[in-house]
């Protein structure tokens, strides 16, 4: 009888474990898996033309594709302020000063088409540097594939970008190959030459998909 106790006892006790364990265990993997993600970085410029169209069409289209394949992104402006647009806001993540490169998987410039002459902060052009001397995947859309050129980051590769150049005029973009105003892609760099904006505008293809699609698939060859 004592033994019969005895073996019952313990039997109780495992379950027990057994439960609290797998009560556990579901919670665990979750902190594991949100500890896991890789981060992107994402600068959005001010002095859009039509600021609406681009936080839908391009930001919002961007930031979604790259949240669905797993990435967290890490979004600032150049106030580190909201931008408000007539049906959205877009809320930034992250102090531009407070951007450090070496924690991110990657980093995306959207177009936005801005005015001409609109600044962008001499802080992003350091940061577009450091991406590319680190050799992390990196994606430029019309406008912005300026500062990637500007950061070396076209130097021996094929590119997309709004039109052909004048290199003499614009050194940046002599060590690069443009081959048309369509999604680009050479090893780690995706660029295009067609926004939400210049799409309406050009009646053109735009490339805003196609481009973020191509930077998710150096980022998950990277990692």
């Amino acid at each position: 009888m004592s033994r019969f106790f005895f073996r019952s006892t313990v039997m109780r006790r495992l379950v027990a474990i057994i439960l609290i364990a797998a009560t556990w265990l579901p919670v665990t993997t979750s902190v594991v898996n949100a500890e896991e993600s890789q981060k992107v970085f994402m600068f959005v410029r001010e002095g859009s033309r039509d600021l609406d169209l681009m936080l839908k069409e391009e930001i919002n289209v961007m930031q979604q594709m790259l949240e669905n394949a797993g990435y967290v992104v890490d979004i600032a402006t150049p106030a580190d302020e909201p931008m408000v647009a007539r049906s959205m806001t877009l809320m930034p993540t992250v102090k531009l000063a407070d951007v450090d490169v070496s924690s991110y998987a990657g980093v995306i410039l959207p177009c936005m088409a801005p005015a001409e002459g609109s600044p962008i902060p001499a802080r992003v052009d350091v940061i577009a540097e450091q991406a590319v001397a680190m050799g992390i995947p990196f994606a430029a859309s019309r406008g912005s594939v300026v500062t990637l050129a500007k950061a070396g980051g076209l130097d021996n590769r094929e590119y997309g970008f709004a039109a052909q150049v004048d290199v003499a005029k614009r050194p940046e973009f002599a060590n690069g190959t443009f081959l048309g105003t369509g999604v680009v892609r050479d090893r780690n760099i995706s660029t295009a030459g067609i926004c939400p904006l210049a799409s309406r505008s050009l009646n053109m293809p735009d490339g805003t998909v196609e481009l973020t699609q191509s930077f998710i698939e150096s980022l998950n060859e990277a990692s």
